[in-house]
């Protein structure tokens, strides 16, 4: 009996360990976010330790009995740690989890050793799998001076290989939200004329950035899209200041990471220094002036403005047409009095916003606007950036990488432009802090206006967006809550419906699924 409790405590202490270190990862290796997790999902970790600590006491009295119940709670513990469904961002084994892996193995052996391997090793294993949460945060305490060396070097590699490309010309992009879809419009624009990298998928972080470099930049680009998130001030400095990028572009600013920044005017300040940036190596700024917190930033440098129906800015868009069959809109570039007219099967109004900047930019970078025009038509849908995904009867419009309040809204307003039953699925928006509340109210009132069916997943944001939702009078037996987005679609497809058009808004990342 006892050699099964041993191989029992040892595959839950594996698979403690690397839920621990997924969280970790997920919450970008900062303490303060992953503490704020644990206290935000303190049912999960209570769950995690209330069968072994039964199992403690069981062992603890070392009865025939009483084991084979240890025996029995250690495998349902096993089972409620194995992952359930595959992650939407897997637990990735770089070097930096690999060195943490193998710095909780070393903790790991010598608790084991201390007294002797076979004494009490029971009770280690227990306490190790009792305490397996903390012991992850400690690791990668311990290992903070290593991983700041390491990220010192990699850094200054990136820097280097920079220096090495004197003619290369970096454009920097951020924003609250459409810098994704910026980068993958102007790379599909430049590529008419010009060699370019991007930064792939979302590695907008400073080690995203230099991962890149050090991986993908060589010697034949001419231009590198340089994508920049953020969630604290001076986060865009620190990537500005080793790829000095000589153009670059705004393309909105809003509510978001509010938990992080605190204020709206931090989130100015931080998308702002990009800017900074770009004056310090005499560029050009791109700002969209249909962005009134962008509009209304002085600054004092060489800039370009777009929007839409404004012929005082540099670039401007007229004669919008969105429909659920994609854009159709003019862009006038009106200091050289030039127009051309865009088509694109993207949907989404909001779309013509970001295609506007990045016209701009491929025509200042001396593209003609009739090759542009033709590069507009190829534009694909980003991923999960409503993207539509017809099948059969439904059409699902799959927005789930955007989770901020401005970005949400122009996705329901997509939604509306369609024919048919149109069904929302949304968990709400997060990271919003203190205004999380008040911002998915303000949500559930925008969906009632639009949305024949809701679909609200989880419980974080619920009662905000029922309180929304009602306020507007609406019909709440059409309003459902689910755990999972998949048991909605599901539910949706039962009710074999003629032509629904399901909004798939904001998926949670698995650290909030749990």
């Amino acid at each position: 009996m006892k050699t099964i409790i041993l191989i029992e405590l040892l595959i839950n202490y594996i698979l403690l360990i690397l839920f621990n270190t997924h969280m970790l990862q997920l919450n970008s290796y900062f303490f303060g976010k992953h503490f704020h997790w644990m206290k935000k999902n303190l049912k999960k970790l209570f769950m995690q330790l209330f069968f072994i600590v039964i199992s403690t006491v069981c062992i603890y009295f070392n009865n025939d009995i009483l084991n084979i119940i240890s025996i029995i709670l250690l495998a349902i513990s096993i089972i409620y740690n194995i992952p359930k469904k595959k992650s939407k961002i897997s637990l990735k084994y770089t070097s930096r989890v690999k060195r943490a892996i193998f710095t909780d193995l070393l903790i790991t052996l010598i608790v084991l050793i201390i007294g002797g391997i076979k004494n009490y090793l029971i009770l280690k294993l227990l306490c190790l799998n009792i305490f397996a949460n903390l012991l992850v945060v400690l690791t990668n305490l311990i290992k903070r001076p290593i991983e700041r060396s390491i990220r010192k070097y990699y850094i200054n590699d990136a820097k280097r290989i920079l220096k090495e490309m004197p003619n290369l010309l970096v454009i920097g992009i951020t924003g609250s939200y459409g810098k994704t879809s910026m980068k993958n419009f102007l790379y599909s624009l430049l590529s008419e004329k010009y060699e370019v990298l991007k930064t792939p998928k979302n590695f907008n972080t400073t080690m995203g950035v230099v991962k890149t470099i050090r991986e993908e930049l060589k010697p034949i680009h001419q231009i590198f899209l340089c994508e920049m998130g953020a969630t604290n001030v001076g986060d865009i400095k620190e990537i500005c200041d080793i790829v000095n990028p000589k153009m670059g572009i705004i393309t909105s600013i809003g509510p978001q990471h509010l938990e992080t920044f605190k204020t709206v005017d931090n989130i100015i300040n931080t998308k702002f220094e990009l800017a900074d940036s770009v004056q310090q190596n005499n560029g050009t700024i791109f700002l969209n002036y249909d962005n009134e917190y962008i509009k209304s930033k002085k600054i004092n440098m060489s800039k370009i403005t777009y929007g839409i129906e404004n012929k005082e800015l540099d670039y401007s868009s007229y004669n919008l047409e969105s429909s659920n069959r994609g854009l159709k809109f003019n862009v006038s570039d009106n200091k050289n009095k030039v127009e051309k007219e865009f088509k694109t099967k993207l949907i989404g109004r909001h779309n013509i916003e970001n295609l506007t900047g990045a016209i701009a930019i491929a025509n200042y970078l001396q593209i003609p606007m009739d090759k542009l025009a033709n590069k507009v038509r190829e534009i694909k849908n980003v991923k999960h950036r409503l993207e539509l995904l017809p099948s059969g009867n439904i059409t699902i419009i799959d927005d789930s990488y955007n989770a901020n309040p401005i970005s949400s809204k122009s996705a329901v307003d997509t939604l509306g432009e369609f024919t048919g039953t149109k069904i929302i699925v949304t968990p709400g928006l997060i990271e919003l802090g203190k205004e999380q509340d008040k911002y998915n109210y303000e949500f559930g009132k925008y969906m009632a206006k639009i949305c024949d069916y809701i679909f609200i997943v989880g419980s974080d944001n619920y009662e905000a967006i029922k309180k929304g939702i009602e306020e507007n009078n609406y019909d709440m037996s059409k309003v459902y809550r689910v755990n999972l987005p998949q048991e909605a679609v599901s539910k949706i497809i039962s009710w074999g419906l003629q032509n629904a058009i399901i909004l798939l808004e904001n998926d949670l990342p698995d650290n909030y699924n749990l």
